[in-house]
């Protein structure tokens, strides 16, 4: 089964007209990414048709609906009614996480609610870009839940050293190595291959506390060059790899003028020079093994 770890989705009204409902949501931080004052926008949409018609011709059985990392708690909830909606009507193709702000009245609550609405995860998160930090008391108690739960977590993870680009807000690799040493059930996914942190488990004082943390290839192709998936596999293990696209976000520019899962897809068989089992474990096996049974 191949599953995607690592996807977006809005619904039709913001598809239409994003400028609107970020004015409206005070949701700037988000509009600059998908509507960049200068050079051009790789943000791609989708509505669920055409979702589902670029999963079918790339083979993907499944995808896993991100949240963002809103800046307004309202806007957190309200994309967790949309997930619900979602896996409502396509419970056999989506996967729902809950997105989170440290600073809602009841983080708690809201999981406990959309635990019961079928999620199973929690991410995209950035608690940075919300005023907050990994440490924030609330914060820890939704990682407690997700850790009893069973449930992985999945954050974006900026690059220490790397190019300026709108939105770019640092997201220390140390208090990741501090999340996975206080919580060392919790799942913990780092989106953008992690910001290369997977290359400080070759530190044998290190890879201990890292045990529970994996490492998706979201964007990717935009960041590195292709000889980085394989580079990936032998430092970790194909065991710890999720393969993700960041749909609908045209990670591939120069090729893709609409997004598509096909394209990335066929970049990493072509780059990483897969056994099957290893494409199977990054292509869908490891997502599937993180969630709660």
């Amino acid at each position: 089964m191949i599953v995607d770890a690592h996807t977006h989705r809005y619904p039709d009204e913001v598809i239409q007209d994003p400028e609107t409902y970020a004015n409206q949501a005070k949701e700037f931080h988000w509009l600059g990414l998908v509507m960049p004052e200068q050079g051009a926008s790789l943000q791609g949409w989708a509505n669920r048709r055409q979702m589902l018609a670029d999963m079918d011709n790339a083979g993907v059985d499944k995808a896993v609906l991100l949240g963002w990392y809103w800046e307004n708690p309202d806007s957190c909830i309200l994309h967790n009614d949309w997930h619900a909606q979602w896996i409502e009507e396509d419970a056999d193709r989506f996967i729902a996480f809950v997105t989170l702000h440290p600073s809602m009245k009841d983080p708690l609550a809201e999981l406990s609610k959309r635990q019961q609405q079928g999620f199973v995860g929690i991410g995209e998160a950035h608690p940075w870009v919300q005023s907050a930090n990994m440490r924030k008391p609330a914060w820890l108690e939704c990682m407690a839940f997700a850790s009893e739960a069973g449930w992985p977590v999945t954050f974006h993870v900026t690059e220490p050293v790397g190019h300026e680009y709108p939105g770019r807000i640092p997201t220390p690799l140390e208090e990741f190595l501090w999340l996975a040493r206080e919580f060392p059930d919790l799942k913990i996914i780092l989106a953008h291959a992690g910001g290369l942190l997977p290359f400080y488990e070759l530190n044998p004082r290190v890879r201990p506390f890292l045990k529970n943390v994996y490492y998706d290839l979201a964007a990717c192709s935009l960041l590195y060059d292709p000889s980085i998936y394989r580079k990936l596999i032998d430092a970790v293990g194909a065991e710890k790899i999720l393969w993700g696209t960041d749909y609908p976000l045209r990670i591939l520019p120069d090729s893709q003028k609409k997004p598509d899962f096909s394209s990335f897809r066929r970049e990493v068989l072509q780059s990483a020079n897969l056994t099957k089992e290893e494409e199977d474990a990054i292509f869908g096996n490891n997502l599937l093994s993180l969630l709660p049974c």
